[in-house]
């Protein structure tokens, strides 16, 4: 893949072309202006990526594929882009030029994020069920954005980079709002990536890979996806592979940490034991990869990768945030618009220290953690006076998900305790089983447990997910012992 040299800076408001030539500022503002309308559904991702050390810079050329779910033609499609990156060019895939507009903004909702916004003109409009590919010429620096997340660290270093989803270092549908892209939902899409990195470098992702191929010093590593997936992640750094037999279950390790990737595979088919025995098998599995990040970058997971920080990665005694991340492979789809997340988060807090009791031994781990979220949920509530008056299962509508974790998991914690162990284990897995190909809303989870025990979990599920009155109860000051009473004595 060839360097690119962008002419365009990061702030430039022209309308160009794929060849470069702006505009008028009309035509500029008629374009950033237009209603966008439904978003289209990203299918499938090409990206061939540069990662150009010297300069600090990452240049892609990107053919992104989308579909026309709506019923009405579709005019433009909306994207977003890293803020120091530029656009350069974009075509169809003939290589016919299409105009687009780019601009730096602020969310709506998030002053502290910003994205450069590009629109790209299509005319003719795409029909309905219709699919077009669009082909994205781009570059710029990364340099994370810990302004708004914290965790997002991501820069280029031969020391260590992450190009990944949540930095949007690759076109992505959507606007400059929080609330209309997480409305818009996740979706899942095929891809297919290349990176161009120094020899002696290792590019670690979730795909399969294709073809590595050294020229001149430099390497081009090729992965297509095992399964279609909401992201894409690659790592670059001194990585160790350490692999199964059958190729199925992958550990990338950063330098000198052979002996905790050999500690991770064996936690790894450990716990997707306890996992399956307890929910059942999962629907598809085409294979598992981790790939460690170091501390302060955060784990996050999809179907077929795991992030792990080397805080969870190293330390036997945080285990723990790896059994969390691994139980997303079990989590259902999210329909809601904005999923208030205490089915997935929440039930992942849980099970991280319920598979310590279980597999490491740690008699009371859950317990104790429910402890320490019950004091640290009063704290809130005392400091935060306007979460008292928003129920659990609107924590996605008014951006309140963090307390989807703690709440989440003393909300399992209770529902264990009042069904017990065989019951709730078995309501946890059928309803992944029942729903994973379906997916489901927070509403029709709570249904579900609700019909599948002859258990009152009316109560629970008045006071914890659709009515505020668990907030007050935190409030207040309650332990453990003292909540599960609440609910189990007759």
């Amino acid at each position: 893949m060839r360097r690119y040299v962008l002419y365009v800076g990061i702030f430039s408001l022209l309308l160009i072309t794929a060849c470069g030539n702006p505009v008028s500022d009309a035509s500029r503002d008629s374009l950033m202006n237009a209603e966008i309308g439904d978003y289209p559904a990203a299918v499938q991702y090409v990206i061939d990526w540069d990662v150009d050390y010297e300069k600090e810079k990452i240049f892609g050329e990107c053919e992104l594929t989308v579909q026309n779910p709506s019923g009405s033609p579709m005019r433009i499609i909306p994207l977003i882009l890293y803020r120091l990156m530029d656009v350069t060019a974009v075509s169809d895939e003939t290589g016919n030029p299409l105009n687009f507009s780019q601009r730096v903004l602020k969310y709506d909702d998030w002053e502290q994020l910003q994205v450069n916004h590009i629109r790209i003109a299509l005319d003719p409009p795409l029909p309905p069920g219709d699919r077009k590919t669009v082909r994205i010429s781009y570059g710029g620096h990364l340099l994370g954005c810990t302004e708004a997340m914290r965790y997002v660290k991501d820069t280029v270093s031969k020391e260590f980079t992450l190009l990944r989803t949540d930095s949007n270092v690759y076109p992505r549908i959507g606007t400059n709002s929080w609330a209309s892209n997480r409305a818009a939902g996740l979706g899942s899409f095929d891809f297919r990536v290349s990176v161009r990195i120094p020899e002696g470098l290792i590019a670690a992702n979730s795909g399969n890979l294709v073809s590595k191929e050294t020229t001149n010093g430099e390497t081009t590593y090729t992965f297509t996806s095992r399964v279609p997936s909401w992201r894409i992640d690659v790592a670059i750094a001194g990585f160790d592979l350490l692999q199964n037999p059958d190729g199925l279950l992958k550990i990338y390790s950063l330098p000198g940490d052979r002996e905790a990737a050999e500690n991770i595979l064996e936690a790894m088919v450990d716990t997707m034991d306890l996992y399956e025995g307890w929910f059942g098998p999962l629907k598809v599995f085409e294979g598992l990869t981790v790939i460690e990040v170091p501390s302060g970058y955060g784990s996050q997971a999809d179907v077929a990768a795991i992030i792990q920080q080397a805080s969870g990665f190293r330390e036997k005694d945080n285990l723990y945030e790896f059994y969390h991340e691994l139980s997303h492979i079990w989590n259902v789809e999210a329909k809601d618009p904005l999923p208030p997340r205490f089915e997935s988060e929440g039930l992942g807090m849980f099970l991280q220290h319920f598979v310590e009791e279980k597999r490491d031994g740690k008699t009371d781990a859950l317990k104790d953690a429910v402890e320490t979220s019950l004091e640290r949920m009063k704290k809130h509530f005392t400091d935060h006076p306007e979460a008292l008056e928003v129920p659990m299962i609107d924590y996605g509508t008014e951006q309140m998900t963090d307390l989807s974790y703690r709440m989440g998991q003393i909300l399992f914690y209770l529902l264990f305790e009042k069904m017990g162990e065989s019951e709730f284990l078995a309501a946890v897995g059928g309803f992944y089983q029942e729903y994973n190909e379906l997916g489901a809303t927070a509403q029709q989870f709570v249904d579900y447990f609700k019909n599948r025990t002859v258990v009152d979990l009316d109560r629970i599920f008045e006071e914890w997910v659709l009515t505020p009155k668990a907030a007050e109860i935190l409030k207040d000051g309650i332990t453990g012992t003292e909540l599960i009473a609440r609910y189990t004595q007759r």
